[in-house]
C-alpha cells in the first residue's frame, strides 16, 4: 500500500507541476499579445512631472491654485498609467536603482530657482499706500530678504529630517550584521579540523 501511495503522489506531484507549467504558458502568450510599452516610459515620466513642478515652483505665486491643479492632475495620471501598466501594455522589467540619478540635482535646481523667481514676483507687485515700495531698492530689499528667508528654512528642514529614517539605518545595519554572521560561519564550516578561524577557536586550540 505504501508504494502505491508514493506513486499516486508522484502522479499528484506531477500534474500539479504540468498544470502550473500550463498556467505560466498562457500567462507569457496573454502578456505578448499585449501592446509593448514604451522603451522611455521611466524617463518620459520624470520628465513630465519635473515641467509640472517646474511649473508650480516659477510662478506658483501667480496661481495660487496651480499646486490643487498639479495634484488633481497627477491623481488621474496615476491611475490612467496603472491600468495602462497592468492591463494595456506588456510588463516591463524591472531595474534596480539606488536613487533618481540626475533628477534630484534638476530638482534642486528648480527650488532655487523657484524662489528667486517667486521672491522677485512678490517683491515688484506688493503695493502699499505709502512711500515705501515706490523706491526700487526697497523692492529689490524685500525680495532679497524674503529669498534668503526661505533658503534658510529650506536648509533646517534639510539638516532636521535625515535622508534615510533612523529606524531605516538600523535595519540596514542589522542586516549587514546578519550577513557577516553567515558569512563568518560558512567560512568556520569550512575551515579544517584542528585549525584555528578565530580569536575564540585559537583559545580554545591552547
Amino acid at each position: 500500500s505504501s508504494g502505491i501511495n508514493a506513486e499516486y503522489g508522484d502522479i499528484e506531484a506531477t500534474a500539479v507541476g504540468t498544470g502550473n507549467a500550463k498556467e505560466l504558458i498562457d500567462i507569457i502568450e496573454e502578456d505578448r499579445q499585449l501592446i509593448p510599452g514604451d522603451n522611455d516610459f521611466t524617463l518620459s515620466e520624470y520628465t513630465e512631472k519635473c515641467i509640472m513642478y517646474g511649473f508650480i515652483m516659477l510662478f506658483g505665486a501667480v496661481f495660487p491654485l496651480a499646486p490643487l491643479v498639479a495634484l488633481v492632475c497627477n491623481v488621474i495620471d496615476v491611475r490612467i498609467d496603472g491600468y495602462r501598466i497592468l492591463w494595456k501594455n506588456r510588463r516591463y522589467i524591472a531595474q534596480r536603482a539606488e536613487d533618481i540619478g540626475i533628477w534630484q540635482y534638476i530638482l534642486e535646481f528648480l527650488n532655487m530657482i523657484g524662489v528667486v523667481v517667486n521672491s522677485l514676483i512678490i517683491a515688484h507687485t506688493l503695493k502699499d499706500n505709502g512711500s515705501f515700495l515706490e523706491n526700487i531698492e526697497n523692492k529689490w530689499l524685500i525680495a532679497f530678504g524674503f529669498e534668503h528667508v526661505c533658503f534658510c528654512v529650506k536648509f533646517i528642514i534639510s539638516y532636521i529630517i535625515p535622508d534615510v529614517p533612523s529606524d531605516v539605518q538600523f535595519k540596514m545595519r542589522k542586516e549587514q550584521f546578519q550577513v557577516n554572521q553567515l558569512f563568518e560561519k560558512g567560512i568556520t564550516k569550512k575551515s579544517p579540523v584542528g585549525t584555528p578561524t578565530s580569536g575564540k577557536n585559537a583559545e580554545n586550540a591552547v
